[in-house]
């Protein structure tokens, strides 16, 4: 959904239209445009051939003019950052998105209660019937051995009314969901020996309401950016963009070959960089993740340490029905003369924090992704 599954870039599959755009598996450079510098780093994401095409003088929507220290961040980025041109919609596109309409005015007629708890019981009804349940199902069989049948299966049932809760959520939109529904899991000033003056990179995971990461975050000041996924239905981009913009005053992106530099900008403005996190990064780093080999993405702890922010891991907890608690954690970054051990370290804890939230709340974390090397 919102925010950026997975890390700052997922490889393209050979032979894709945009396999082209990257230069290789594990090499990114990161130019700063507007104080005329280059840095060559070896991270675990790739990066577009737009840079290249800027250096032969062809023009290139990635390299924008440069920032003031004053500039507010949501500025950092220009109007054709969140929008660009899409292809006509499909008469199976305008009858899907009728039916979005359909259900919007359903739900947008009931209180937010109802609506969300509609959703979720409708989920944990049908989604058994979908591919995600029995590959939910072995995951945690694998994660968690000792559960039986039936705990596994009251897992499954929460985490389908938590997806579904979720669904109903970012369809009627954040602004339904009032601000006293929400408590801090934590004090502000435990982290005021934290500088958050520049900004700040905060992980999070798809547990929770993860859309609703950024009232968290507001605690600290600071304005949100985040990327998503767009959906292939173009009429249901724009309604479910619509839905969701206000909540990152900083900057909504599409996730494309030029995000990572445009995240850039946005961390030098000291804008909170929004990332989700927890989905299966094959260009990240391979550790042991709740007990099993996996894939994990190094784009946050890449991102604190090469602008010298903050790394925080954030998540909002479902306490009953439309109420939330957010909680953050910060994770320490070494800063030594090894960059690449330094994020893979950050990584590592970062990680262990997300382990420890999905043992807490087991039922409120998306078990259905392909998280796992085997």
């Amino acid at each position: 959904m919102t925010w950026f599954p997975g890390g700052v870039l997922a490889k393209p599959y050979e032979g894709s239209p945009r396999h082209q755009d990257f230069i290789g598996p594990h090499r990114i450079e990161l130019e700063a445009a507007e104080h005329g510098e280059k840095s060559e780093m070896t991270a675990g994401f790739c990066f577009s051939r737009s840079i290249s095409r800027a250096r032969q003088g062809q023009p290139s929507n990635m390299l924008k003019s440069g920032l003031s220290p004053d500039q507010d961040p949501a500025s950092a980025v220009n109007a054709d950052d969140t929008a660009d041109g899409t292809a006509s919609p499909t008469l199976a596109d305008r009858l899907e998105y009728w039916a979005l309409r359909a259900v919007l005015a359903l739900l947008s007629a009931m209180s937010v209660d109802r609506a969300s708890a509609l959703m979720g019981w409708l989920w944990r009804k049908l989604a058994p019937f979908n591919h995600r349940h029995k590959r939910a199902d072995a995951n945690i069989a694998a994660v968690m051995p000792h559960l039986s049948r039936a705990q596994r299966r009251r897992i499954l049932d929460g985490m389908w009314d938590n997806l579904g809760r979720v669904s109903a959520e970012t369809i009627i939109g954040p602004d339904r969901i009032a601000a006293d529904r929400f408590r801090l899991g934590f004090d502000p000033d435990e982290f005021r020996g934290i500088d958050f003056s520049k900004g700040a990179v905060f992980a999070s995971l798809h547990a929770g309401n993860w859309e609703l990461a950024t009232a968290g975050i507001s605690a600290f000041r600071l304005k949100a950016a985040a990327v998503y996924r767009k959906v292939r239905n173009p009429l249901v981009e724009a309604m479910l963009l619509k839905r969701r913009v206000a909540l990152y005053p900083a900057g909504l992106l599409p996730r494309e070959s030029a995000t990572p530099l445009k995240l850039g900008r946005l961390a030098r403005a000291g804008a909170a960089i929004c990332l989700l996190a927890d989905l299966r990064d094959n260009n990240g780093l391979r550790i042991d993740f709740l007990g099993r080999p996996a894939w994990v993405s190094k784009a946050p702890a890449f991102f604190a340490r090469r602008f010298g922010l903050p790394l925080m891991a954030a998540r909002v907890v479902r306490e009953n029905g439309v109420h939330f608690r957010a909680e953050t954690v910060a994770i320490p970054i070494p800063k030594t003369d090894d960059l690449e051990d330094d994020i893979a370290v950050a990584t590592r804890a970062l990680n262990a924090c997300f382990e420890d939230w999905i043992r807490q709340d087991p039922e409120q974390w998306m078990w259905g992704n392909r998280k796992w090397l085997d």
